[in-house]
C-alpha cells in the first residue's frame, strides 16, 4: 500500500535524526531540529487531511442512513499490524461479520483511522464509546486493548486481552490476544511466562507468525539458542523472504557456533533488505560473524543515508582494517571521532590501528587519554599492549592486574590474554599457557588460541598445537 511505504520513508527519516543526534555538533543539531519540525508539519497536515476526509465520509454514510433502523456491516479482524512478521492478511482469515447502527459504525471507522495514524489515545476514546453501546463487539475490544498496549498502559491492556481470551470464540482474535499477553509478560521482565503465552497463541492459531517470531526472539534472549534457531527456521517455511526472520535465524546459528549456516542466512537477508535500518543491522551482524569484507561493503552502501551516523563510519573503518584493507581506514575512523568525539570505543579502535601501523607513541597517548577520561577497560588493555611493545613491563603489569581484578568476565579474559603475553615475553611458557587457556576458554580473544598453540608447539607438543590452531584453519 502506497500510504504504508510513505510512512515507512518518514520513519526512516526519524531514525536517521535519532541516530545522528547524540554525536552531532551544535550547528548540525539545529539542522536536525529543523528536520524534526518539518516532519511535524507533515504529520499535522496528514492528520488534518484525514480528519477532513473522515468528516466527508461520515456525511456520505449518513446519506444512506436511516437513523432508527439502518445498519452497517463490519468485518471482525485483528488491528495489530505494526509488528507483523508475515501473518495472513485479514481478507485471508475467517471473517465474522458484525452489524452496527450507522452512527456507531462511523465511530468504529473513526477509531480505526486514529489507530492507523498512531493516535492511540483518540483511538481508545472512539472504541470505548463503541463498546459502551455494543459491549459484545470483540473486534472493537481488540482495537481498544491494542490501543492501551501501544500507549504503554500495560495493566489495562492486560485486563482487556484476558477478557478477550475468556469470552471470544474467534480463534484468530484469541491467538492475537495470547500473543499480546506474551509481549506484556516480556516487557514486564517475565520472559519464560511470555514464551508460554506465545506457545498458547500458536496452539490456538498455528499460522499467527507474530507469535512464532516473538517466541523465537524470546528464546534467543533466554539463551536457549537451539530452540530459538528451530523456531526461527520453522517460520522461514512460509516467509522465506522476511528479513527480520532471516536475521534472527542467522543470529541464533551464530550463537550456536554454526557460522557457515549463519552466513548463508545473512546473505539471503541482504538480498531482500530494502530499508536502510535493515541493511545496517545486516552490516553489524556480518561484523559479529567476522565477515569483515561483507560488513565493509554493506556499511559503504549506507553512507548516502547515514552520512552523519558515526557508527557507520566507524563500522566501515574497523571492518576494512579487519579485512586487511588498511589504506583507507584512518580517515574513516577519524571522521567517526569527529562526529562522536566522546565515544571511547571509537578512540580505542583508532589507537589500535595506529598501533598496528607501528605508531606506538601516538597510540599510547590516545589509549592513555581515553582510559583517564572514560575509565575505559579496553583503553587500559590497549595501553598495556602498547607498554609491552615499548618493553615497559612493570607499567604493563600494573594495568593487567587491574583487568584481572575486574568483575566482568570479558574484561578478565582480556586480562588473561595480556598476562599470557607478559609471561611469554619473560620466557615463562607454562604460566603463560595457563592464562592463554583461560582467555581462550572464555571465547572472547581468539588470538589466545593462537598463542596457546604456539606454546604447545615450542614445547614439542604439535598435536596439542594443532587442536588449538584447528579453528583458524580453513575447512577442506
Amino acid at each position: 500500500m502506497l500510504l504504508s511505504h510513505y510512512f515507512a520513508a518518514l520513519t526512516d527519516q526519524i531514525e536517521k535524526v535519532k541516530a545522528c543526534m547524540a554525536s552531532a555538533p551544535e550547528a548540525e543539531k539545529v539542522k536536525l531540529y529543523n528536520t524534526v519540525l518539518q516532519l511535524r508539519q507533515i504529520s499535522d497536515q496528514i492528520v488534518e487531511d484525514w480528519l477532513e476526509f473522515e468528516e466527508k465520509l461520515v456525511e456520505a454514510q449518513r446519506m444512506f442512513e436511516q437513523e432508527e433502523s439502518g445498519h452497517a456491516t463490519l468485518p471482525s479482524v485483528s488491528p495489530h499490524k505494526a509488528e507483523s512478521k508475515g501473518e495472513k492478511k485479514p481478507e485471508d482469515q475467517d471473517v465474522e461479520e458484525i452489524l452496527l447502527p450507522y452512527a456507531l459504525a462511523a465511530k468504529f471507522r473513526q477509531g480505526q483511522g486514529y489507530f492507523t495514524l498512531s493516535m492511540y489515545r483518540e483511538a481508545v476514546e472512539s472504541f470505548s464509546r463503541v463498546l459502551e453501546e455494543a459491549p459484545d463487539v470483540t473486534v472493537a475490544r481488540l482495537y481498544l486493548a491494542f490501543g492501551f498496549f501501544m500507549s504503554r498502559r500495560l495493566d489495562v491492556a492486560y485486563r482487556q486481552f484476558r477478557l478477550l481470551t475468556e469470552t471470544c470464540d474467534n480463534a484468530f482474535i484469541c491467538a492475537a490476544s495470547y500473543n499480546a499477553l506474551g509481549s506484556i509478560a516480556v516487557l514486564e521482565g517475565h520472559p519464560e511466562q511470555g514464551v508460554s503465552w506465545f506457545e498458547r497463541a500458536l496452539r490456538t492459531f498455528p499460522d499467527l507468525t507474530d507469535a512464532g517470531y516473538n517466541r523465537a526472539l524470546t528464546l534467543y534472549h533466554l539463551r536457549r539458542y537451539e530452540e530459538a534457531a528451530q523456531a526461527a527456521l520453522s517460520l522461514l517455511n512460509n516467509e522465506s523472504d522476511d528479513v527480520e526472520v532471516l536475521l534472527l535465524a542467522s543470529t541464533c546459528h551464530a550463537a550456536n557456533g554454526r557460522e557457515n549456516e549463519a552466513y548463508a542466512l545473512l546473505k539471503r537477508a541482504e538480498s531482500f533488505a530494502y530499508r536502510a535500518k535493515q541493511r545496517k543491522a545486516i552490516a553489524c551482524t556480518y561484523e559479529r560473524l567476522g565477515r569483515f569484507a561483507d560488513a565493509a561493503r554493506c556499511y559503504q552502501t549506507l553512507l548516502p543515508d547515514y552520512r552523519n551516523d558515526a557508527s557507520v563510519w566507524h563500522g566501515l573503518g574497523w571492518s576494512l582494517w579487519q579485512a586487511e584493507q588498511g589504506d583507507r581506514v584512518i580517515p574513516y575512523l577519524k571522521y567517526a571521532l569527529t562526529l562522536a568525539p566522546e565515544q571511547p570505543d571509537y578512540a580505542c579502535s583508532y589507537a589500535w590501528v595506529l598501533l598496528s601501523q607501528g605508531e606506538t607513541e601516538r597510540a599510547a597517548r590516545v589509549f592513555e587519554h581515553t582510559a583517564q577520561r572514560h575509565d575505559h577497560a579496553l583503553s587500559r588493555a590497549g595501553l598495556a599492549y602498547a607498554y609491552l611493545k615499548q618493553h615497559r613491563i612493570a607499567e604493563a603489569q600494573g594495568l593487567v592486574n587491574e583487568l584481572l581484578a575486574a568483575k566482568d568476565g570479558h574484561i578478565q579474559a582480556l586480562g588473561h590474554y595480556l598476562q599470557g603475553r607478559v609471561l611469554l615475553d619473560q620466557g615463562k611458557r607454562e604460566e603463560a599457557l595457563t592464562h592463554f587457556s583461560a582467555s581462550h576458554a572464555a571465547g572472547v580473544i581468539r588470538e589466545s588460541g593462537l598463542y596457546a598453540g604456539l606454546v604447545h608447539y615450542i614445547d614439542g607438543a604439535p598435536e596439542e598445537a594443532y587442536k588449538r590452531w584447528k579453528e583458524f584453519m580453513p575447512a577442506l
